[in-house]
């Protein structure tokens, strides 16, 4: 497995001896201005960069391999969330091309449709009638890009990419979300606190709207923005080797969140 970063030996010691070598990784740079991805990455203990740029608004065409290696989803090309993630990361290669890249997109799908971010209050409340009652999909699309990733049968090396950057890993996550029955009075109180307004479906498990999940089957951490355990194991791949266990790092940001862990159906980080 190929390693990011640069060996350079320092604090040679007054002693014989061969010189030590010191591995650093490449800076790690979040593209997300959500403060749930960023705080969700920082408890992995890895030092990072976050910064928001324009790239899922862009609509050129990508690389046909890129679009070849997306993992399945269903829902149009256009709003592939690992389209979507590859897109932010891509947008951040000119301005940091020594850096491992992050990108990360969340969409809420329900009955084939991908529920984005209301426009307006009426727009919320219309989106929550739908999901009261009923099961759907939050779906949390990765990618990585970054210089010599060492990459495995679920990575793909892309050294074809217009981009300072040469190889790429993807990943998609997938959780289902049981939504409560709910009367329009506690819609309309929820709407109210302007919580929904920001958030994919018109809502926020980690925040008030937690109160209206009755469920989640999959990972907690992808409905929330960030699945924890599969970015986990990209940035190992990635040679961050000194990462917090994605569990421990889910309980202390349950704690830190004053949630207790949803227990049925099976839930992890």
């Amino acid at each position: 497995m190929n390693q990011i970063g640069s060996r350079s030996a320092e604090g040679q010691e007054d002693q014989p001896g061969p010189r030590r070598t010191v591995f650093r990784p490449a800076e790690l740079l979040l593209t997300s201005a959500s403060p749930r991805r960023r705080e969700l990455l920082g408890l992995l203990g890895q030092p990072f960069r976050a910064v928001s740029n324009d790239g899922e608004e862009r609509d050129s065409p990508p690389p046909s391999a890129l679009v070849a290696a997306l993992p399945a989803c269903p829902v149009p090309l256009a709003t592939h969330p690992t389209l979507l993630a590859w897109r932010k990361a891509d947008a951040a290669c000119t301005e940091s091309p020594g850096s491992v890249i992050i990108g990360a997109d969340t969409i809420v799908v329900l009955d084939g449709d991908v529920l984005g971010k209301p426009r307006d209050q009426e727009h919320a409340r219309t989106m929550l009638r739908r999901l009261s009652g009923r099961t759907h999909t939050v779906y949390t699309g990765l990618a990585v890009i970054g210089q010599e990733l060492g990459v495995g049968s679920w990575g793909l090396r892309m050294s074809q990419l217009p981009t300072p950057n040469s190889q790429l890993l993807l990943d998609l996550v997938a959780s289902d979300v049981v939504i409560a029955e709910l009367t329009d009075a506690e819609i309309d109180t929820y709407v109210a606190t302007g919580e929904p307004m920001d958030k994919a479906g018109a809502y926020g498990i980690q925040g008030l709207g937690g109160r209206l999940v009755r469920s989640v089957a999959g990972s907690y951490t992808c409905v929330v923005g960030l699945p924890l355990g599969t970015i986990h194991r990209m940035l190992s791949v990635a040679g961050y080797t000194q990462l917090i266990d994605p569990t421990e790092a889910y309980k202390r940001w349950l704690e830190s969140q004053g949630k207790e862990p949803l227990s049925c159906p099976p839930t992890f980080p």
